[in-house]
C-alpha cells in the first residue's frame, strides 16, 4: 500500500512541477485560458488525487460481507486486488484530466499502466508522456504517443482491463478487440445529452448554466447540452436570456473573445459548420449573438450560437455536435419529450429545469440517462464520489473515486473457517431421516 500512496503523491508532485508546460500546451492545442485549463484541468485532478489519497486504506482492505445464519462460524469477505496490466486510451477534449484522473486510480488499485494519449493534441500529448516520465519507470507507468494505428495495435494486446474515453463508434471496436482477449473495459462514451425546459423553469438561472455548459471548451464536452427541448411558452423568453448571457460571458463580440476557445482540427471545424449550414437549409433559424460565426479554419473559431425551429429529421439532431451550437426544439406536452429522447440512444447526460418536483420526477422515470443533473449543468463529474458513466452507447462501466478504484481491480471473494461449529457438513452424504428433517427445518426457518 505505501508503494502505490507513493505513486499517487509522484505522480501529483510531477504535474505540480509541470503545470506550465501543460497550461501552455493546453493553450496551443485547444486555446484554452489559463483560469478555465485550471479549473477544468487540473484541480480536480487535484481532488481525485486527495480523495484517493484519503480513502485508499478502506477501498484495499477487506470488506467484510455479512455471514448467514446458515453458514455460521465461515467468515466473508472481499479485497480488491490488482487486475494487473491496464491500458488508458484517453481523448483530446480535456486532455489532462480524461488521461491523469483514471491513472491515479489504476496506480491506487495496483497496476501495471500504458497510457495512450490523443494524437490530436500533440502539444498536450507530449506534455503528458513528460509528467509522467518524470514520476515514473516505464515498468510502472509507460507512455505511447501515436495515431489510431498505435491504439489499434495497442488493443490487440494482452491487457487485463481497458479503460476507453471516446467516440461511440470507436468504442465499438475496443471492445470488440478487447472480447478477444477476454479483457474487461471501461467505456466513457458519447450521445447527445438533452436539456429538458418547461415553464416553472427559473429561466434567468436556467440560461446562465446551460449557456456556460454549452460553451465551455467551445463545445467540446461530452456531457454538454446537446439539444434544447423547452417548453412552448417560454421558449421566445428563453431565447432571448439565453442570447444575452452569451454576451455577458464573451462581450459584445463572442468571436473575438479570449475566453472562447477553438475548435481542435480543421475536420471538426468544417464538420460543426456544415451541421450548422444544413440545419438553416432545413428550415432552422441560427442566432449568433455578435453576428460572426467563424473566422476560417486556420484560426478554428465559431461564435457560439443557437438554432430555433429545429426538427428531429435535421442532421445536427442525429449526431453529437461536439461544438458551440445549440439546436432548440419546442414542446407542448411532456410526452413529446420522451418520444424526442427516445429517437436517440440513451445520452450520457440528461439535463432537466423545473421548480416542479413532481415534473422533475415525471422526467427522470420517463428517461435514461448516465447520468442527470437538476437545475444544473455539467457539474456531475466534477465529485470523485459520485460514479461517472453512461449506459449503453454512452458507456459501460463507472469512472472516478471507488468505482473506478473498482473497476481497476479484482474484487476477490473469500470464505474463511473459523473452526467453530457449522452446517456445512450437513450437505455431505450420507444422508438419514434426521438430516432430512434437519434440512427442512433449515430451509424454512433459517
Amino acid at each position: 500500500m505505501k508503494k502505490r500512496i507513493k505513486n499517487i503523491k509522484a505522480l501529483w508532485t510531477s504535474v505540480e512541477s509541470h503545470q506550465d508546460l501543460l497550461l501552455a500546451s493546453l493553450k496551443e492545442d485547444l486555446g484554452k485560458h489559463e483560469s478555465d485549463a485550471l479549473l477544468q484541468e487540473i484541480y480536480p485532478l487535484k481532488k481525485e488525487v486527495e480523495y484517493c489519497l484519503k480513502n485508499i486504506n478502506d477501498w484495499a482492505c477487506k470488506r467484510w460481507a455479512p455471514t448467514p445464519l446458515s453458514l455460521f462460524g465461515i467468515r466473508q469477505y472481499v479485497k480488491a486486488e490488482p487486475k494487473g496490466r491496464v491500458l488508458i486510451i484517453s481523448p483530446w477534449n480535456f486532455p489532462v484530466i480524461l488521461t491523469l484522473r483514471p491513472l491515479i486510480t489504476a496506480l491506487a488499485s495496483g497496476n501495471k499502466v500504458v497510457v495512450k494519449p490523443s494524437e490530436h493534441t500533440p502539444k498536450t500529448s507530449d506534455a503528458i508522456k513528460t509528467v509522467v516520465e518524470a514520476a515514473f519507470d516505464q515498468s510502472v507507468v509507460e507512455v505511447v504517443i501515436g495515431g489510431p494505428d498505435v491504439a489499434a495495435e495497442l488493443t490487440t494486446q494482452s491487457f487485463d482491463h481497458i479503460c476507453f474515453t471516446g467516440g461511440t463508434q470507436i468504442g465499438k471496436l475496443v471492445m470488440k478487440a478487447a472480447a478477444e482477449q477476454l479483457s474487461s473495459v471501461t467505456l466513457e462514451l458519447g450521445g447527445k445529452s438533452p436539456v429538458i425546459v418547461d415553464s416553472t423553469a427559473r429561466l434567468k438561472g436556467a440560461a446562465k448554466k446551460i449557456a456556460w455548459g454549452k460553451y465551455l471548451n467551445a463545445g467540446q464536452v461530452c456531457i454538454a447540452p446537446d439539444y434544447l427541448l423547452v417548453e412552448e411558452g417560454i421558449a421566445e423568453e428563453f431565447a432571448k436570456r439565453f442570447e444575452d448571457n452569451i454576451h455577458e460571458m464573451y462581450g459584445p463580440s463572442p468571436i473575438d473573445s479570449v475566453d472562447l476557445g477553438k475548435i481542435v482540427n480543421k475536420h471538426h471545424y468544417n464538420r460543426i459548420l456544415k451541421l450548422i449550414k444544413d440545419a438553416v437549409k432545413d428550415g432552422a433559424k441560427l442566432h449568433v449573438p455578435g453576428g460572426v460565426l467563424e473566422l476560417g479554419e486556420e484560426i478554428r473559431k465559431i461564435a457560439p450560437c443557437f438554432l430555433t425551429g429545429c426538427t428531429t429529421h435535421m442532421a445536427i439532431m442525429k449526431e453529437e455536435i461536439f461544438g458551440p451550437v445549440l439546436p432548440m426544439i419546442t414542446w407542448k406536452e411532456t410526452s413529446e419529450v420522451f418520444e424526442i429522447v427516445e429517437e436517440n440512444p440513451n445520452p450520457l447526460a440528461l439535463y432537466i429545469f423545473s421548480s416542479k418536483r413532481k415534473k422533475i420526477d415525471e422526467f427522470v422515470e420517463g428517461t435514461k440517462a448516465g447520468s442527470t443533473a437538476i437545475n444544473e449543468v455539467v457539474i456531475q463529474v466534477a465529485n470523485p464520489g459520485l460514479g461517472f458513466g453512461g449506459i449503453g452507447t454512452s458507456g459501460i462501466g463507472r469512472a472516478n473515486g471507488k468505482a473506478s478504484f473498482d473497476a481497476f481491480s479484482n474484487l476477490r471473494s473469500f470464505v474463511d473457517s473459523t473452526n467453530r461449529p457449522n452446517i456445512v457438513s450437513l450437505t455431505f452424504p450420507p444422508f438419514n431421516k434426521f438430516t432430512v428433517a434437519l434440512s427442512r427445518f433449515i430451509r424454512k426457518w433459517l
